[in-house]
Protein backbone atom coordinates (compact mmCIF):
# COMPACT_ATOMS: atom_id res chain seq x y z
CA UNK A 1 0.00 0.00 0.00
CA UNK A 2 1.16 3.55 -0.93
CA UNK A 3 2.33 5.44 1.59
CA UNK A 4 1.45 9.28 1.20
CA UNK A 5 3.63 10.67 3.97
CA UNK A 6 6.22 8.10 3.58
CA UNK A 7 9.15 10.47 2.23
CA UNK A 8 8.84 12.99 4.63
CA UNK A 9 8.56 10.87 7.76
CA UNK A 10 11.86 9.15 6.42
CA UNK A 11 13.88 12.07 6.69
CA UNK A 12 12.76 12.85 10.19
CA UNK A 13 13.50 9.03 11.25
CA UNK A 14 17.79 9.43 8.87
CA UNK A 15 18.03 13.00 10.58
CA UNK A 16 17.75 11.33 14.04
CA UNK A 17 19.07 8.48 13.07
CA UNK A 18 22.08 10.49 12.39
CA UNK A 19 22.24 12.41 15.35
CA UNK A 20 22.29 9.10 17.26
CA UNK A 21 24.62 8.07 14.86
CA UNK A 22 26.82 10.98 16.25
CA UNK A 23 26.11 10.42 19.86
CA UNK A 24 27.79 6.82 19.73
CA UNK A 25 29.96 7.60 17.73
CA UNK A 26 31.87 10.76 20.47
CA UNK A 27 30.64 8.13 23.01
CA UNK A 28 32.52 5.47 21.65
CA UNK A 29 35.35 7.61 20.90
CA UNK A 30 36.49 7.64 24.73
CA UNK A 31 35.20 4.31 25.47
CA UNK A 32 37.93 3.04 22.78
CA UNK A 33 40.79 5.02 24.41
CA UNK A 34 39.99 7.49 20.66
CA UNK A 35 40.41 4.58 18.26
CA UNK A 36 38.85 6.12 14.99
CA UNK A 37 38.16 3.22 13.35
CA UNK A 38 36.44 0.89 16.09
CA UNK A 39 34.30 3.59 16.85
CA UNK A 40 33.08 4.52 13.41
CA UNK A 41 32.40 1.00 12.27
CA UNK A 42 30.39 0.11 15.71
CA UNK A 43 28.36 3.02 15.15
CA UNK A 44 27.39 2.52 11.74
CA UNK A 45 26.83 -1.15 12.55
CA UNK A 46 24.39 -0.23 15.42
CA UNK A 47 22.80 2.46 13.11
CA UNK A 48 22.43 0.13 9.90
CA UNK A 49 20.41 -2.61 12.56
CA UNK A 50 18.38 0.22 13.60
CA UNK A 51 17.13 1.46 9.76
CA UNK A 52 16.54 -2.76 9.33
CA UNK A 53 15.26 -3.20 12.41
CA UNK A 54 12.54 -0.49 11.39
CA UNK A 55 12.05 -2.10 8.16
CA UNK A 56 11.19 -5.22 9.55
CA UNK A 57 8.38 -3.73 12.10
CA UNK A 58 7.28 -1.63 9.02
CA UNK A 59 6.93 -4.93 7.27
CA UNK A 60 5.15 -6.74 9.60
CA UNK A 61 3.08 -3.87 11.53
CA UNK A 62 0.08 -4.83 9.80
CA UNK A 63 0.12 -8.83 10.86
CA UNK A 64 1.31 -7.33 14.04
CA UNK A 65 -1.41 -4.98 14.82
CA UNK A 66 -4.75 -7.63 13.92
CA UNK A 67 -2.95 -9.54 16.46
CA UNK A 68 -3.18 -7.33 18.94
CA UNK A 69 0.62 -7.43 18.81
CA UNK A 70 0.73 -10.77 20.00
CA UNK A 71 3.07 -11.54 17.92
CA UNK A 72 6.73 -13.31 17.29
CA UNK A 73 7.33 -9.84 15.48
CA UNK A 74 7.19 -8.06 19.05
CA UNK A 75 10.63 -9.58 20.04
CA UNK A 76 11.95 -7.29 17.11
CA UNK A 77 10.82 -4.22 19.77
CA UNK A 78 13.06 -6.21 22.37
CA UNK A 79 16.49 -6.09 19.79
CA UNK A 80 15.72 -1.98 19.27
CA UNK A 81 15.63 -1.68 23.14
CA UNK A 82 18.61 -3.47 23.03
CA UNK A 83 20.50 -1.22 20.79
CA UNK A 84 18.70 1.63 22.69
CA UNK A 85 20.60 0.32 25.92
CA UNK A 86 23.62 0.61 24.31
CA UNK A 87 23.20 3.82 22.96
CA UNK A 88 22.20 4.90 26.44
CA UNK A 89 25.35 3.81 27.50
CA UNK A 90 27.40 5.82 24.96
CA UNK A 91 25.22 9.04 25.46
CA UNK A 92 25.65 9.22 28.89
CA UNK A 93 29.04 8.64 29.02
CA UNK A 94 29.80 11.30 26.83
CA UNK A 95 27.76 13.56 28.63
CA UNK A 96 29.05 13.28 31.63
CA UNK A 97 32.66 13.37 30.39
CA UNK A 98 31.21 16.83 28.48
CA UNK A 99 30.05 18.21 31.51
CA UNK A 100 31.54 17.02 35.02
CA UNK A 101 35.12 15.89 33.79
CA UNK A 102 36.24 18.30 30.61
CA UNK A 103 36.93 21.19 33.30
CA UNK A 104 38.79 19.11 35.75
CA UNK A 105 40.58 17.10 32.67
CA UNK A 106 41.93 20.79 31.21
CA UNK A 107 42.51 22.12 34.43
CA UNK A 108 45.09 19.12 34.69
CA UNK A 109 46.62 19.95 31.14
CA UNK A 110 46.73 23.66 31.76
CA UNK A 111 49.04 22.57 35.27
CA UNK A 112 51.29 20.47 33.34
CA UNK A 113 52.01 22.62 30.62
CA UNK A 114 52.52 25.30 33.72
CA UNK A 115 54.87 22.48 35.34
CA UNK A 116 56.99 21.72 32.49
CA UNK A 117 57.34 25.53 31.18
CA UNK A 118 58.67 26.44 34.97
CA UNK A 119 60.72 22.69 34.80
CA UNK A 120 62.29 24.39 31.80
CA UNK A 121 63.44 27.32 32.92
CA UNK A 122 64.45 25.35 36.38
CA UNK A 123 67.04 23.12 34.18
CA UNK A 124 68.73 26.63 32.73
CA UNK A 125 68.99 28.13 35.92
CA UNK A 126 70.74 24.65 37.89
CA UNK A 127 72.68 24.64 34.74
CA UNK A 128 74.24 28.19 35.13
CA UNK A 129 74.53 27.63 38.62
CA UNK A 130 76.18 24.57 38.19
CA UNK A 131 78.75 26.11 36.01
CA UNK A 132 79.03 29.42 38.00
CA UNK A 133 80.01 26.84 41.06
CA UNK A 134 81.95 24.40 39.01
CA UNK A 135 84.13 27.36 37.27
CA UNK A 136 84.86 28.81 41.03
CA UNK A 137 86.17 25.64 42.74
CA UNK A 138 87.69 24.79 39.52
CA UNK A 139 89.81 27.95 39.38
CA UNK A 140 90.51 27.43 43.25
CA UNK A 141 91.95 24.18 42.98
CA UNK A 142 93.80 24.82 39.87
CA UNK A 143 94.99 27.64 41.62
CA UNK A 144 96.26 25.56 44.85
CA UNK A 145 98.01 22.83 42.27
CA UNK A 146 99.54 25.69 40.41
CA UNK A 147 101.33 26.64 43.79
CA UNK A 148 101.77 23.27 45.76
CA UNK A 149 102.16 20.79 42.84
CA UNK A 150 100.61 18.42 45.57
CA UNK A 151 99.57 14.92 44.25
CA UNK A 152 95.91 15.08 45.86
CA UNK A 153 95.42 17.73 43.41
CA UNK A 154 96.86 16.75 40.16
CA UNK A 155 94.45 13.50 41.01
CA UNK A 156 91.94 15.57 41.49
CA UNK A 157 91.99 17.61 37.93
CA UNK A 158 92.77 14.73 36.05
CA UNK A 159 89.28 12.98 36.71
CA UNK A 160 86.02 13.95 36.11
CA UNK A 161 84.54 16.76 36.10
CA UNK A 162 87.69 18.91 35.98
CA UNK A 163 89.59 15.98 33.55
CA UNK A 164 92.60 18.30 32.79
CA UNK A 165 94.71 16.96 29.75
CA UNK A 166 98.14 15.91 31.65
CA UNK A 167 99.95 18.06 29.09
CA UNK A 168 98.88 21.16 31.68
CA UNK A 169 99.39 19.19 34.49
CA UNK A 170 103.41 18.36 33.54
CA UNK A 171 103.78 21.68 32.45
CA UNK A 172 105.63 24.44 34.71
CA UNK A 173 103.12 26.14 37.19
CA UNK A 174 104.62 29.43 35.59
CA UNK A 175 103.44 28.05 32.34
CA UNK A 176 99.63 27.39 33.40
CA UNK A 177 96.92 29.74 32.78
CA UNK A 178 94.23 28.79 35.07
CA UNK A 179 91.55 30.64 33.57
CA UNK A 180 92.35 29.85 30.19
CA UNK A 181 92.47 26.35 31.33
CA UNK A 182 89.60 26.93 33.47
CA UNK A 183 87.69 28.48 30.48
CA UNK A 184 88.82 25.40 27.91
CA UNK A 185 87.00 22.90 30.04
CA UNK A 186 84.01 24.82 30.82
CA UNK A 187 83.29 25.57 27.94
CA UNK A 188 82.84 21.95 26.97
CA UNK A 189 80.25 21.79 29.86
CA UNK A 190 78.29 25.15 28.37
CA UNK A 191 77.64 23.58 25.03
CA UNK A 192 76.55 20.46 26.86
CA UNK A 193 73.82 22.60 28.75
CA UNK A 194 73.18 24.06 25.59
CA UNK A 195 71.95 20.70 24.01
CA UNK A 196 70.68 19.22 26.76
CA UNK A 197 67.86 22.15 27.24
CA UNK A 198 67.73 22.15 23.67
CA UNK A 199 66.89 18.07 23.63
CA UNK A 200 64.53 18.65 26.64
CA UNK A 201 62.20 20.97 25.01
CA UNK A 202 62.12 19.47 21.42
CA UNK A 203 61.65 16.18 22.52
CA UNK A 204 59.61 16.53 25.68
CA UNK A 205 58.06 19.28 25.86
CA UNK A 206 57.11 20.00 22.64
CA UNK A 207 55.34 16.54 22.59
CA UNK A 208 53.63 17.23 26.38
CA UNK A 209 52.59 20.83 24.89
CA UNK A 210 51.29 19.52 21.66
CA UNK A 211 49.09 16.80 23.97
CA UNK A 212 48.11 19.77 26.68
CA UNK A 213 47.10 22.12 23.67
CA UNK A 214 44.81 19.32 21.94
CA UNK A 215 43.03 19.24 25.65
CA UNK A 216 42.73 23.05 26.16
CA UNK A 217 40.86 23.20 22.76
CA UNK A 218 39.40 20.02 23.16
CA UNK A 219 40.08 18.41 20.28
CA UNK A 220 37.09 15.33 20.57
CA UNK A 221 39.24 13.10 18.45
CA UNK A 222 42.18 13.13 20.52
CA UNK A 223 41.25 13.63 24.03
CA UNK A 224 41.34 9.94 25.45
CA UNK A 225 44.69 9.82 23.65
CA UNK A 226 45.92 13.37 24.29
CA UNK A 227 45.42 12.73 28.25
CA UNK A 228 46.69 9.06 28.30
CA UNK A 229 50.32 10.54 26.72
CA UNK A 230 49.76 13.75 29.87
CA UNK A 231 51.23 11.99 32.42
CA UNK A 232 53.88 9.97 30.43
CA UNK A 233 54.83 12.80 29.29
CA UNK A 234 55.74 14.56 32.66
CA UNK A 235 57.37 10.95 33.82
CA UNK A 236 59.63 11.03 31.23
CA UNK A 237 60.78 15.32 31.13
CA UNK A 238 60.88 14.53 35.09
CA UNK A 239 63.70 11.71 34.34
CA UNK A 240 65.19 13.39 32.19
CA UNK A 241 65.55 16.57 33.15
CA UNK A 242 66.91 15.05 36.35
CA UNK A 243 69.32 12.85 34.31
CA UNK A 244 71.03 15.84 32.65
CA UNK A 245 71.26 17.61 35.71
CA UNK A 246 72.85 14.53 37.29
CA UNK A 247 75.42 15.28 34.19
CA UNK A 248 76.34 18.60 35.29
CA UNK A 249 79.87 19.25 36.82
CA UNK A 250 78.60 20.34 40.26
CA UNK A 251 76.09 18.41 41.98
CA UNK A 252 72.58 20.21 42.49
CA UNK A 253 69.18 18.80 43.62
CA UNK A 254 67.01 17.88 41.10
CA UNK A 255 63.25 18.92 40.15
CA UNK A 256 60.43 17.46 41.54
CA UNK A 257 56.46 17.52 39.80
CA UNK A 258 53.23 17.96 41.90
CA UNK A 259 51.48 14.68 41.03
CA UNK A 260 48.61 16.19 39.96
CA UNK A 261 47.34 13.90 37.66
CA UNK A 262 44.28 11.35 38.32
CA UNK A 263 44.83 9.31 35.92
CA UNK A 264 41.07 9.32 35.22
CA UNK A 265 39.25 6.24 33.52
CA UNK A 266 37.52 8.10 29.91
CA UNK A 267 37.51 4.70 28.68
CA UNK A 268 35.23 2.95 31.63
CA UNK A 269 32.04 4.65 32.15
CA UNK A 270 31.11 2.36 35.42
CA UNK A 271 34.45 3.51 36.80
CA UNK A 272 34.07 7.16 35.89
CA UNK A 273 30.62 6.87 37.38
CA UNK A 274 32.12 6.41 40.86
CA UNK A 275 34.08 9.66 40.69
CA UNK A 276 31.68 11.90 39.02
CA UNK A 277 28.57 11.16 39.03
CA UNK A 278 26.47 11.56 35.82
CA UNK A 279 22.90 12.77 34.79
CA UNK A 280 21.06 9.93 33.67
CA UNK A 281 17.35 11.68 33.31
CA UNK A 282 18.17 14.00 29.87
CA UNK A 283 20.16 11.40 28.73
CA UNK A 284 17.88 9.17 28.89
CA UNK A 285 14.92 11.58 27.59
CA UNK A 286 17.38 12.18 24.43
CA UNK A 287 17.46 8.92 23.82
CA UNK A 288 13.83 7.94 24.57
CA UNK A 289 12.68 10.82 21.95
CA UNK A 290 15.55 9.71 19.08
CA UNK A 291 14.34 6.56 19.39
CA UNK A 292 10.21 8.33 18.80
CA UNK A 293 11.00 9.41 16.09
CA UNK A 294 13.21 7.15 14.52
CA UNK A 295 10.10 4.94 14.83
CA UNK A 296 8.04 7.58 13.06
CA UNK A 297 7.61 5.41 9.89
CA UNK A 298 6.74 2.41 12.07
CA UNK A 299 4.29 4.67 13.70
CA UNK A 300 2.39 6.36 10.51
CA UNK A 301 2.99 3.56 8.09
CA UNK A 302 -0.97 3.08 7.27
CA UNK A 303 -2.57 -0.96 7.49
CA UNK A 304 -5.63 -2.54 6.87
CA UNK A 305 -7.23 -4.13 10.09
CA UNK A 306 -9.61 -7.19 9.44
CA UNK A 307 -12.02 -8.45 11.15
CA UNK A 308 -11.12 -11.69 14.10
CA UNK A 309 -12.37 -14.23 11.66
CA UNK A 310 -10.38 -12.81 8.63
CA UNK A 311 -7.30 -12.85 10.48
CA UNK A 312 -7.36 -16.03 11.49
CA UNK A 313 -8.18 -17.74 8.34
CA UNK A 314 -5.60 -14.97 6.14
CA UNK A 315 -2.83 -14.86 8.67
CA UNK A 316 0.31 -16.97 8.62
CA UNK A 317 1.05 -18.64 12.09
CA UNK A 318 3.35 -15.91 13.20
CA UNK A 319 6.34 -15.97 10.78
CA UNK A 320 8.23 -12.85 10.18
CA UNK A 321 7.87 -11.55 6.55
CA UNK A 322 11.35 -10.62 5.34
Amino acid sequence: MKQDNFLFVDIVSSIFLLILLLGNFLGLMYLSDANFLISLVASLFVVICYYFILQLLKRNKERMANKGYKDSGMWLFLVFILFGVFSFVCITHLYNIETNVKGVIQKEAKTALDEVTIASYSYDTIANDALQTFEAKFKNKLQGYKNTRTNNLRNELSNPPYQLPESILNSPSRSIDVAASTNAILQGYKVKARENKKEIDSLYINKLDADAKSILAWDRMNISQSYANLSKHLEAIEKNINAKINELPAKKKGIEFNKTMDDLPLNNPIRLAKLFRPEYLLPAIAVIVMHLFILIPFFTYKIRMYSKSTTDNNTSSGSISL
